[in-house]
């Protein structure tokens, strides 16, 4: 069974590549969006992952720096099917196999956090980006977690939005099991944990539901530190957890 599962997947992959490569180039941002979209809610079907938002978004039509915890490479792809946007990923990423090379294609802003003063620079151009109207994703904690807690927030980035003046809104992610309704941490990718691995695991814990929990937008709007701590409580208090 999860051997058919994989050749979905892959299938669904060279779909991918073949509305990158071909059907991007004649259409304009709302219908790549429309497309990524889409895209993105057939892979949690083809992964048992039932999608649930939570919450008031912030306007449409405006730049706004999107905060998440972060438990799994599914995370973007979540938030892709409900919003698509831009994200700021570490430079490891754009090395990963097929999925490095959609990220690069889809704008992603990578940051290199072994090289000192680099996130001043991606800061800067996350500014412009959310001055454009882009909408802007980030994953504060630098690393991924199974789930039942959130690190603490790195605040560098943050002052993209103070530099910008775009609001800052805080989205919790929390996986559960759609059996027991406890939380899950099949799609975990933590550790040395490779790519395959935490496929075969989020396959294997299915059905699966994960909740995005839009959280109010932060009121700290000078000041990075207070900005993160802000976005950080209304997570940790937002998410969905039953043990």
């Amino acid at each position: 069974m999860i051997l058919f599962k994989y050749l979905a997947i892959l299938r669904h992959i060279f779909y991918g590549i073949y509305v990158v490569i071909l059907r991007f180039r004649s259409a304009n941002q709302s219908q790549r969006e429309t497309l990524i979209r889409h895209w993105s809610i057939q892979l949690l079907q083809i992964l048992g992952v039932q999608l649930e938002v939570r919450g008031e978004p912030a306007e449409v039509d405006r730049g706004v720096l999107y905060v998440c915890n972060h438990i799994s490479w599914l995370d973007i792809h979540v938030v892709n099917a409900w919003r698509p946007m831009r994200f700021v990923a570490k430079k490891e990423v754009g090395d990963w196999p097929i999925f490095g090379w959609f990220a690069k294609k889809l704008n992603t802003l990578f940051i290199d956090r072994q090289l000192r003063g680099d996130a001043i620079n991606v800061a800067s151009e996350m500014a412009q980006a959310l001055k454009q109207q882009d909408r802007v994703c980030i994953f504060p904690e630098g690393t991924s977690t199974d789930g039942t807690k959130v690190l603490p927030f790195k605040s560098n980035l943050f002052q993209a939005a103070i530099n910008a003046n775009q609001p800052c809104q805080p989205i919790a992610i929390s996986y559960e099991s759609l059996l027991t309704g406890q939380i899950s941490k099949g799609p975990a990718f933590i550790g040395d944990m490779g790519l395959l691995e935490s496929i075969s695991n989020t396959l294997r814990a299915k059905p699966l539901k994960v909740i995005l929990t839009i959280a109010p937008i932060c009121l700290n709007i000078n000041d990075r530190k207070a900005l993160s701590l802000e976005a950080w409580s209304h997570i940790n208090t937002s998410r969905n957890i039953n043990y």
